[in-house]
């Protein structure tokens, strides 16, 4: 290894904003530590002329990998067995670093050994920003800095702190495991964000804004239009999930097993969420519901999973899941627009509260 940091960047068709992304990294003070990657995943734009250029520019730290199409997976897949960082990260390219926070990270990386590195990051919007703090309620419940065994982090349950762009990974750790990603669909973050898990020993969390996630793009991956329409790779994704864990979960201690549960039972819960209650009735299939549901359910009994789906406001105790089981429906229209004005009252109670 002879950089601090690689941040493998994958690229299709963002050659409108991937300047963007890589100015908030060579401006870095310290940007000789970092080993910036960017994997051109066969786009039809002149993404590749533009990373191209900026290789030209800045070669002592960015280089570009030029590959065929094969969607996300693939292009960890191609980068990460040539990186060069103690760490690495990924990084799309319609999103950028905070450069000041950089500063700062690259800092507390080069003073720790942790496994799993933890920092919060930025959700933009159209109209607001939401800054993901890893709190509960306004407590924050790990000293900023220290190292903890990961066992005793798990067993508080806090799954919310292990999401893509919150997560930084010591590069041997997913070399030695023989990380790999799904590759032909999207939405494998939540496969970067879980096996390691499976693995790692220790965990840091730092105080440091890093990453700024971009949600104000039209077609981008979690777009409620986009997504309703990729609901069948969500399921790939988490049928490919489910293989590994069963596969490696009587290989990690008891704790990490009740944590790994946990995850996996959230992981059906987003799924059955979707249909019956972000998706618009509209576009709503019963028979493609019922075909998942077939699928997942007798799976659950075997591995003892059980996805319950309230509302988020927490105070309609209504499972979503049982009353489809029962019914075979969705709730009735009143009560969903009722408990949607209920979830965003909530949802406002708790920014200004918690999240100031």
């Amino acid at each position: 290894m002879t950089k601090l940091l690689s941040i493998i960047i994958p690229t299709y068709n963002m050659a409108a904003l991937l300047p963007r992304c890589l100015q908030s990294l060579v401006d870095a003070k310290d940007a000789a530590q970092l080993d910036i990657i960017v994997v051109n995943d066969g786009s039809k734009d002149n993404s590749l002329d533009v990373a191209r250029e900026w290789e030209s520019k800045y070669p002592d730290c960015i280089r570009v990998i030029d590959k065929s199409n094969g969607n996300y997976g693939s292009t960890i897949n191609a980068a990460l067995p040539t990186a060069k960082g103690k760490y690495v990260k990924v990084l799309d390219s319609d999103d950028w670093f905070d450069t000041k926070a950089l500063n700062a990270f690259l800092t507390v990386l080069s003073q720790t050994e942790s496994d799993i590195v933890v920092t919060h990051f930025s959700q933009i919007g159209a109209t607001q920003t939401e800054v993901v703090r890893y709190n509960t309620m306004g407590r924050e419940p790990y000293e900023y800095g220290k190292v903890y065994d990961l066992d005793n982090v798990l067993k508080d349950h806090y799954i919310r702190f292990f999401l893509m762009h919150a997560l930084t990974y010591r590069t041997q750790l997913l070399l030695q495991m023989n990380y790999r990603q799904t590759e032909g669909i999207s939405y494998t973050d939540t496969e970067w964000a879980c096996y390691p898990t499976f693995y790692a020993n220790t965990i840091v969390f730092y105080d440091i804004n890093l990453y700024q996630y971009n949600l104000d793009r039209e077609g981008q991956t979690m777009d409620p239009n986009v997504l309703f329409r990729c609901v069948n790779q969500l399921q790939k994704v988490t049928d490919t999930m489910l293989e590994f864990y069963i596969q490696h979960i009587d290989k990690v201690s008891p704790t990490r097993q009740e944590w790994l549960h946990q995850y996996y039972e959230n992981r059906l819960r987003i799924l059955y969420k979707i249909y019956l209650l972000d998706m618009p009735r509209k576009h709503f299939d019963s028979t493609a519901l019922q075909a998942m549901d077939d699928k997942y359910w007798s799976m659950c009994q075997t591995h003892n999973f059980h996805p319950r789906l309230f509302p988020e406001n927490k105070l309609l105790r209504i499972d979503y899941i049982a009353y489809w089981h029962k019914h075979k429906k969705r709730w009735p229209l009143w009560f969903e627009r009722f408990n949607y004005g209920v979830d965003v009252v909530m949802k406002w109670l708790y920014l200004n509260l918690f999240r100031k």
